[in-house]
């Protein structure tokens, strides 16, 4: 699942576009954002004419009861954590259950 502060036209775009598979949901106002803490207050806050801010680029997993096993958080907001960073991430937290 990704959450974005893309609208839900702009998501329903990228999905069609890229071929994405996930679940794409639109985090406008911040409201998940805020719940997990995820609110950029450095120099790329906000956009004028977008969100009010961005959220600092986190991926999460959780377990099959919604525990938190593994998180990572990018210093910078145009980057992503590394895929196979993510992968080995899964095959230890998730996988092996």
């Amino acid at each position: 699942m990704t959450i974005s502060t893309d609208t839900e036209a702009e998501l329903l775009s990228g999905h069609k576009k890229h071929n994405l598979k996930a679940t794409m949901l639109s985090d406008r106002e911040l409201a998940i954002t805020d719940l997990f803490g995820l609110r950029n207050m450095g120099l790329h806050s906000g956009m004028p004419g977008g969100a009010k801010a961005l959220p600092v680029p986190t991926s999460i997993l959780a377990d099959d009861t919604g525990k938190v096993v593994w998180m990572d958080q990018s210093e910078h907001y145009q980057q992503r954590s590394d895929p196979d960073y993510v992968k080995a991430a899964l095959a230890e937290h998730l996988v092996s259950r």
